[in-house]
Order: C-alpha cells, then sequence, then structure tokens
C-alpha cells in the first residue's frame, strides 16, 4: 500500500478482531493458529488480525502470548529469543525475519523452519490454520512434514461464522468506500468523452480514485461496444457507443466496495437497453429482499438464476451476490455449496448481469452492482449512485 491516504485500523478494532480469533480458538481446544498472505488485494485473516500489508509473503501465528509475524527483511536465526514488541491492549509482536522472496524456490523452507521452531519452543500441541487457501504450500508442507506430533485443524470455517458481521467501526469504513464508488461514477460522468479509449479511461479512473483516498485499485473492468460489436481496449469512443464500468477499489483502511454502471455517449439510450437495465435493477431488489438474517447463501443464488431465467437471461454460473472484506471478494460468495447463514449486519454487493451468451464476459455485457447492509428486513442498498443508464457528452 503506497497511497498516503492508507489509515490504519484502531488498536480497539484490532484487539477485538484478536480476541474473537482467541475465543475461537479456545472454543475449539487450539493452541496457536497459523495465517499467511501474498499481498493486499487477497489479505486474508492476517491482514485482517493484524492490519500488516506486504508486498512480498507474510506469515502469522497468533496465541494467548503474541501474534508472532515472519516475514522478509533482515536475517534472523529462526532460534533466536527475539522480544515482544508492546502493541497497546492488543496483543504484542514477535518479529522474525529473513531475506524471503516468494518465488525463491531455495530458501522456500525458511519461514516453515521459523514457524516450526516457535510452536515447538511452546510445545503447541493442535494447531489451526486459518485460510487454507491463503498458506504457502510450501509451508503447509514444512509443518506438517516436520511436526509429526501435533495436530492441524482447519479453524477457518468456526473464524467465519463470527468476523462476517462487520463492527461500527468497520461498518464506518465500509459505508466511506461506498460513498469514494459514488463520488467515482460521479467522475466517470464527467470523463467520458470521444476519442476516449477503453485503456485510457481506465488510466484516468484509477488516478481520481487514488486522489480521492482509494489505496488498491482493480483494473480492467470496462466493457464497451458500438452496436453489438465490442470496442478494442485502444479503439476510440465514438458518439452513439455504449460503455460499461465496473470500479471496485479500496477505501482508507483497505475497506473494498463495488459500484457499476452503463454510460451512453452523446445519445439516449436505446429502449433494448432500458429494459434491460429496469429487469436487473427489478431482480437486485427481489434478491435483496430475500437477504435476511437465516437465508443461506446458495438458495439465494438459486433464486437469482431463476429471476433471471424468468426475465429471458443467461442464468449466473458464478456469483451474482457476494460479501465484502478487506478481501476484494469475501465470504460469504452465493454460489453452489455455499451454506453461509446470513446475519444481521453483514455487508455484501449485489450485482445480477444480463450477458451475451451463457458464458459471456465480453461486451455487451450489463450489471446494475451496488452495496448492501443485510437488515432484519432484507437488504437495505447503500449505494446512493441512481439507477439509470447515464447519457455523457450532450
Amino acid at each position: 500500500m503506497l497511497n498516503p491516504f492508507y489509515t490504519s485500523t484502531s488498536d480497539a478494532e484490532l484487539k477485538r478482531r484478536q480476541d474473537l480469533i482467541l475465543s475461537v480458538m479456545e472454543e475449539n481446544q487450539v493452541d496457536a493458529a497459523v495465517m499467511y498472505n501474498s499481498g493486499d488485494m487477497i489479505g486474508g485473516p492476517l491482514k485482517w488480525a493484524s492490519d500488516y500489508s506486504h508486498y512480498y509473503s507474510m506469515a502469522g501465528i497468533i496465541c494467548k502470548e503474541c501474534l508472532a509475524i515472519f516475514r522478509s527483511g533482515n536475517e534472523c536465526k529462526f532460534d533466536e529469543d527475539r522480544p515482544l514488541v508492546p502493541k497497546g491492549d492488543r496483543l504484542p509482536e514477535r518479529i522474525w525475519s529473513c531475506p524471503y522472496v516468494h518465488g525463491a524456490t531455495f530458501n522456500s523452507e525458511r519461514f516453515g523452519e521459523a514457524m516450526a521452531y516457535f510452536i515447538q519452543s511452546h510445545n503447541f500441541k493442535r494447531i489451526g490454520w486459518l485460510g487454507l487457501n491463503y498458506i504457502s504450500a510450501s509451508v503447509y508442507k514444512y509443518l506438517t512434514e516436520h511436526l509429526t506430533d501435533v495436530e492441524f485443524v482447519d479453524l477457518m470455517p468456526k473464524l467465519d461464522e463470527v468476523r462476517l458481521v462487520k463492527s461500527p467501526e468497520e461498518m464506518k469504513g465500509y459505508l466511506e468506500s461506498v460513498d469514494l464508488h459514488d463520488r467515482l461514477v460521479q467522475y466517470c460522468t464527467a470523463t467520458i468523452r470521444p476519442r476516449l479509449t477503453i485503456r485510457e479511461l481506465n488510466l484516468e479512473i484509477m488516478a481520481q480514485a487514488s486522489l480521492l483516498g482509494a489505496i488498491e485499485f482493480n483494473t480492467s473492468l470496462i466493457r464497451g461496444w458500438r452496436g453489438e460489436r465490442a470496442l478494442g481496449i485502444d479503439e476510440q469512443f465514438e458518439p452513439g457507443d455504449y460503455c460499461y464500468i465496473l470500479i471496485e477499489v479500496a477505501a482508507k483502511a483497505g475497506e473494498w466496495a463495488e459500484c457499476s454502471r452503463l454510460f451512453r455517449l452523446g445519445m439516449e439510450p436505446e429502449e433494448k437497453w432500458v429494459k434491460i437495465a429496469d429487469k436487473l435493477a427489478e431482480i437486485q431488489h427481489k434478491v435483496a429482499e430475500k437477504c435476511v438474517p437465516g437465508a443461506v447463501a446458495e438458495d439465494i443464488f438459486e433464486y437469482c438464476k431463476q429471476l433471471q431465467v424468468e426475465a429471458g437471461f443467461y442464468p449466473e454460473l458464478r456469483m451474482c451476490i457476494h460479501g465484502q472484506g478487506v478481501d476484494i471478494v469475501d465470504l460469504p460468495i452465493f454460489t453452489n455449496g455455499d451454506k453461509t447463514v446470513l446475519q444481521e449486519g453483514m455487508f455484501i454487493a449485489i450485482h445480477p448481469a444480463w450477458q451475451n451468451c451463457a458464458e459471456g464476459w465480453d461486451a455487451p455485457y450489463l450489471s446494475y452492482t451496488d452495496n448492501f447492509i443485510v437488515e432484519k428486513d432484507g437488504a437495505k442498498r447503500v449505494s446512493k449512485t441512481p439507477q439509470q443508464i447515464i447519457t455523457v457528452g450532450l
């Protein structure tokens, strides 16, 4: 995270998150939990628990004593007694480092060696994985092969049950992210113009997002078309063209949100696209009504697909709704097999789509993407951008 707008999560919020992890560990008789990440966009439990971001790789072990961090840096002996660094009311930290780069296979066991020593020196016998999909294969392999007297369990499903409801501080950050996206859509309204290319527009949006406080960006989410033909990334827009923009950026403490709208240059939108857009808004509204506490994510996914088929659209094959967090896409993901039970206070994005073929991602493509909070009577839309096709350049 290089943007100076970056704002650290408060100690009180980090203590709350760490206490949640410790309580889940205690309930499941786990001595310590292992975490790992390789960047910011998919930061995972380690970023959530520590607020650390790292452009190489970073691992962590959380226990009652401390949060042990293993990162790239100066050479340390893995059996050295590293001091604990006080962190106010939250867990103190123990920092271990070595010259480590993710792609350098010759030292791929270094993190594993240091983590294994830490686990053995504390006589831990039951270790939880926090996010198996995030954890380096070399770390997983080393720990499981060298700690044969230790039991390893997947702790992430239990943590997911408690972490997906946002705290007041977290929700404040997500609502700021929603506002950031609304302002970026307004910026697009003033920026899209003839002779601009998709590549140039992408760069202008990213630059403006940075000025407004975004610290992470997902790019290449613009689709343009003329008639029924998709525009190339370096093809200039002309009057009458359509431009679909999905904006996904993270706000000052890493909170992801998103928003998408369709624009037409220089002309009012054709009736075909107005009807499709209106139907998508209707589907989004009906799906949001079903997002009540107690509902199951995969059931709502099936309901969304049913509405799409009834409207004459291709049904979603991936997901039409997902949670949002410090990862760009977080649980629940509202797809086949997701048994997550919704709770009041979850922050989600709802984005049913019209596609030009069964597995279509290319233009023409249209979706209303908006941010919602799950409340007792359904999900409330918190995005303020009007749901309409936006005409620019008149």
